[in-house]
């Protein structure tokens, strides 16, 4: 592992990743996450002090929520992210990945370090739904090695970055799960 600061940056395959990265990681970090975790009571006790809630629909506040990222970094502090910004309809097939995670690796100069969850879509794919496959099962995570961002900042360098991240993560997927990258972009 790195020293912190750094970003983790996760597949996200189900409601339990987020409980299960506090097991893997020892360094103090905190998840930047979907403001909507706010609305429910077991994520809402913890989310709300102790991580940074992005409200995706208030430009203001998702602008506000990264400068909070920014300034945790400048402390020290890690941050880890789902750069597919939610759970895939797919999954465990990821969807293509946001930006922020890696425009903050390069603006800090922080690594990232991927993380796999290969089978979580196993466990607790969607707590609202009763007959959701949800059964008990061992928890397989792969934490790669960290990559160092570029030193100078361009929209390739970003796009190289995300895609050297996607693919890290996604070599320990089941290979029935992989895309080719122009597939998945948005």
């Amino acid at each position: 592992m790195p020293k912190p600061p750094y970003i983790i940056a996760s597949n996200h395959s189900s409601y339990l990743d987020t409980v299960f990265m506090y097991a893997i990681f020892s360094d103090y970090f905190l998840f930047i996450g979907k403001g909507e975790l706010l609305k429910w009571p077991l994520f809402r006790l913890f989310f709300k002090t102790m991580d940074i809630p992005v409200r995706r629909e208030n430009n203001k506040q998702a602008y506000q929520s990264l400068q909070k990222a920014y300034e945790a970094i400048d402390r020290g502090d890690c941050i880890a992210i789902y750069p597919e910004g939610t759970i895939p309809y797919a999954t465990p097939r990821m969807k293509a990945f946001k930006n922020g995670a890696f425009r903050m690796s390069i603006d800090k100069q922080v690594p990232i370090v991927p993380v796999t969850w290969v089978q979580n879509y196993k466990i607790m794919n969607d707590p609202g739904k009763l007959f959701s496959p949800s059964l008990p099962h061992k928890v397989r995570v792969v934490i790669h090695e960290p990559i160092v961002p570029p030193t100078g900042y361009s929209d390739q360098e970003l796009v190289n970055l995300r895609h050297r991240v996607f693919e890290q993560i996604e070599s320990a997927l089941p290979q029935q799960y992989h895309r080719k990258l122009h597939e998945n972009e948005d």
